[in-house]
Parts: structure tokens; sequence; C-alpha cells
């Protein structure tokens, strides 16, 4: 058993790096040239994305509580305690980046910075926390594996998004919210490597959700998310002079935290993981809108 050392760590290293984002009185939006306004335009479901920490609080504790009632032991459940107190961590961290795209994305498509008046709190609460109820994709092992691998893929979505962009501002923060997903990665991989060691069950029980935590982004929980994924398709690079790309990046990333989270038990070799990453954008090329179904392989029913 370990102590609670690593939600320490990464608590304080969350008061550490937190940005200033001086209220949201960003008046530099109205300095914004005709390229970045359309690269904001694209930004409105990603915006929505950003916001699923406060689903992946309630979804947690739904789950943890779901797992109990269906006789989940309660020692096991207890190891999870680290993952639901980094959840609530990070939900502000989330939100933050979720108002600063969602400002930003407003702006360019409206011409004014009444973004947060024009967000009613029933419309925040329908859209950003009780969003997940059409979309219950997961169970608890492989939610909480999709919000690390998930983390790979916004911070590489980040990182080529933000030599596109020209203001300085708008480009500081891009810059930020890429910094605060790669350290999201590294608490998620230290607090789910914990709830491995912690049982041999527990890494049974991931082992058997590889597949839906390696592909299900955590972000799936809204409405808009897979329109999202394909608008932001238009800021991956390509591999140039010898150099991964986008994707590439990604499915290296996911490999090197497979083998450390599972070590020799990690069933998938590169080459699978590549396979099924590439076979899901296959799969969910052009689609938009999606809710949870028992019906369809995947219980991903696209409804549009």
């Amino acid at each position: 058993m370990t102590g609670i050392n690593t939600i320490v760590k990464y608590g304080c290293m969350s008061d550490e790096q937190r940005w200033d984002a001086n209220r949201y009185k960003w008046e530099w939006l109205r300095e914004l040239e005709p390229d970045d306004k359309e690269i904001a335009k694209l930004l409105d479901c990603l915006a929505d994305g950003e916001y699923s920490g406060q689903a992946s609080v309630a979804q947690t504790y739904e789950l943890m509580m779901k797992a109990k009632e269906e006789g989940y032991p309660k020692e096991l459940l207890d190891d999870w305690g680290e993952f639901l107190s980094y959840s609530n961590i990070i939900a502000y961290e989330e939100t933050r980046h979720g108002l600063s795209v969602g400002l930003i994305n407003h702006y360019a498509c409206h011409g004014n910075l009444d973004y947060f008046e024009h967000l009613t709190v029933r419309d925040y609460s329908r859209k950003y926390i009780w969003c997940y109820e059409d979309r219950r994709y997961w169970n608890l092992y492989s939610y909480a594996l999709a919000h690390l691998f998930a983390e790979v893929v916004n911070t590489e979505l980040y990182k080529d998004m933000r030599p596109q962009i020209k203001h300085p501002k708008f480009k500081e923060v891009i810059t930020n919210i890429m910094k605060d997903e790669a350290r999201h990665i590294r608490a998620w991989l230290s607090v789910i490597k914990n709830i491995v060691d912690a049982d041999e069950y527990h890494k049974k029980c991931f082992l058997d959700e590889l597949d839906c935590g390696l592909n299900y982004h955590n972000a799936m929980v809204h409405e808009t998310y897979f329109e999202g994924q394909n608008k932001m398709m238009r800021f991956f690079v390509s591999s140039k002079n010898g150099e991964p790309g986008t994707i590439e990046r990604i499915i290296n990333t996911k490999y090197t935290l497979l083998n450390t989270l599972f070590g020799e038990d990690n069933p998938y070799s590169f080459a699978q993981v590549k396979e099924n990453h590439y076979a899901f954008l296959a799969r969910t090329r052009g689609k938009k809108r999606a809710v949870f179904s028992e019906e369809v392989e995947g219980n991903i029913c696209f409804i549009d």
C-alpha cells in the first residue's frame, strides 16, 4: 500500500502552476486577425470537451457507487480514493480550459465578450455535468484509462495548434492549456499505477478494459465530441524529415504508457495500438453526434 504522496504532489503542482486568467478580461480578443479568428471559430466543440472535468467527477462517483451496490469489495473500492480526489482537483483546471476556449470561440463567432452571460446555469449543467447520462460508455476501469489516454491526445493537439496561431495572447492561452494537459498525463499515470499495484484484481480489470480505455476519449460524454474530433484533425501535422506527426506521437506515447502501467503484462504490441487507433479514427470519420446503445458494436450509436 502507498501513502497519499501522489495526490499531495500533484495537488501542490496544480496550485503552483496555476496561470493567471486575469478574470477573463480579454480585451485583446478584439485584436485577432482574420486567420486567428478562423481558427477560433473551429473551437466550439473543443470548448465543450474541455469542460469534461465536471462530468468526470459526477460519473466517477456514480460508477464507484454502482460498483459498491453490485458487491465490489470495500477494500478495493478504497483504492480509488486518490482517483476521485484528483478528479476533483483538476475539475476546476478543466473548467478554466473550457471557459478560455469557449470565450475565444464566442468572440470569434459573435464579436462580443458576453460569453459568460450567454451561457446560462441550466445550459451549463445540462451540457457539461449531466451530459454523460446518454453516453455511459465506460465502467470504472475503462473510465480511468480514458482520462489518461485522452490527455495524450489533448496535449499533442495543443502542441500542433500553437504554431498556427499568430496573436501572442491567444498563443499563450493555448500554451498554458497544453502544459496543464501534459501535467495531467503524469498525474493520471501515477494515480492509476498506484491502483494497478494495489491488488492483482485491479490489474486484471484494467487489462480487460484496455480497448475501450485506449480509444474512448473521456470527452465523449459530450454530444459534440465527434464533430470536434473531425474539426481538430486540420491542426494535426504529418511526419516530416524523420519527425513523427501528431498521430504518430499519440500512438508512441500510448504504447509507452501501457508498458509503464503493465510491464510484461501489456497485451498490446505497438502495431496493435497503432491499428486500433487508426481503426477508431476511420470508424468515426465524418461523424458528429452519438449516444450509448447496447444494440450496436462498441456501444456507440451515431445519430447523424
